[in-house]
């Protein structure tokens, strides 16, 4: 059995605000439709502030999914923050913010959560399971790093290092051939199963493989040296995982290695090759217990991206004592992103403005 989440995110760091209602037309609607007209169930993680940006049919044809069990809807946080970043009083007012507006919009309240950059701190389960959440899903990765308690001693590149090399422009010919094979040795240590994540609290863990997931985008591409049959017949040897986590864009939509991929291939993937798909609270557990660390799903598995650059250290630090909406704009992980555009920065710094005007008179 194999599983599917596709995140959705509205202020994403690439995308102007005014391709909203594009990324909405291309990429959303034809997804969503397409996957529950092939009865394909999936879950899907949208934040609560791009709820409001959606369209009444769409809304209506996710409440649709939920009522006859072909979306799983996913808490997250309220604009895509990075937990690991946050004060514990806004890591839940995050939480709740989002929760709050998914009960009211769908009548329904989700117990599967996804951190945003699938970022995560040990007291993070602990505040979940106050909320009602049973279970996360973290970075495969991650778990298998975080053996190293104190990476200041541990070089964590993954084996593939040069295929995110090339897909952000560095020497991308040269990166992506030197990076295929890497690729196909970092396949060697994805494990099947949910695991028990050990924090503050223990919660359930569902693990996301990159790997697993630029194989199978790789694949759908055609990329060189790879097609459907070759992603199709790494990804059988796994039972029991995550065949595609992360952004829904990338369907019709954002280019992956610069190409933009359409549903349709997707679909026709799991028919052509016989992929069992369910919801991802149907991954059986494995047995394993790990220590997670704090981490994203970053290349190294670090905070870095969102906190060295200097615009990033002036925003988490003018935000720190923030509350109430702007605070959940200037929160917005995609002001600081991996290569945002100016506008989603500049949004996060007018809150901040916008804040301390209002409190000062």
């Amino acid at each position: 059995m194999h599983a599917l989440i596709f995140h959705a995110n509205l202020q994403y760091a690439e995308i102007p605000k005014s391709e909203i209602e594009n990324v909405i037309e291309k990429s959303y609607i034809p997804t969503i439709e397409k996957l529950i007209a092939r009865d394909i169930p999936f879950a899907l993680n949208i934040t609560g502030f791009s709820l409001k940006y959606l369209p009444e049919k769409l809304i209506l044809l996710i409440k649709e999914g939920i009522q006859s069990d072909m979306i799983m809807l996913t808490g997250t946080s309220y604009t895509h923050a990075i937990f690991s970043l946050l004060s514990l009083d806004r890591v839940r007012a995050q939480i709740e913010s989002d929760l709050n507006m998914k009960r009211e919009l769908f009548d329904f309240t989700p117990n599967l959560f996804w951190p945003p950059e699938l970022a995560y701190d040990p007291v993070l389960p602990a505040i979940l399971k106050e909320l009602g959440y049973a279970e996360i899903f973290v970075d495969g990765e991650a778990l298998l790093l975080s053996k190293n308690m104190n990476t200041v001693f541990k070089d964590t590149k993954v084996p593939y290092i040069r295929l995110v090399e090339a897909a952000h422009g560095k020497s991308p010919y040269l990166n992506y051939f030197l990076g295929l094979p890497k690729l196909k040795k970092s396949l060697s240590y994805v494990f099947e199963g949910k695991v028990i994540v050990e924090g503050v609290s223990e919660i359930e863990g569902i693990p996301v493989w990159q790997p697993i997931n630029i194989t199978l985008m790789l694949g759908l591409g055609r990329f060189p040296l790879m097609n459907p049959k070759k992603s199709a017949k790494r990804l059988k040897k796994f039972n029991n995982i995550m065949l595609y986590g992360t952004d829904i864009e990338f369907f019709g939509y954002m280019p992956f290695g610069g190409k933009v991929m359409n549903i349709e291939k997707l679909i026709h993937f799991i028919k052509d090759n016989d992929f069992e798909i369910d919801f991802p609270t149907k991954i059986k557990d494995s047995g394993k217990r790990y220590y997670l660390k704090t981490s994203s799903w970053a290349p190294d598995k670090s905070l870095r991206i969102w906190y060295e650059d200097e615009d990033n250290r002036r925003l988490n630090f003018l935000s720190q004592e923030m509350d109430g909406e702007m605070a959940f704009i200037a929160e917005n992980s995609d002001a600081r992103g991996w290569e945002p555009i100016s506008e989603r920065r500049l949004d996060a710094f007018r809150a901040i403005y916008k804040n301390w005007r209002n409190k000062n008179e």
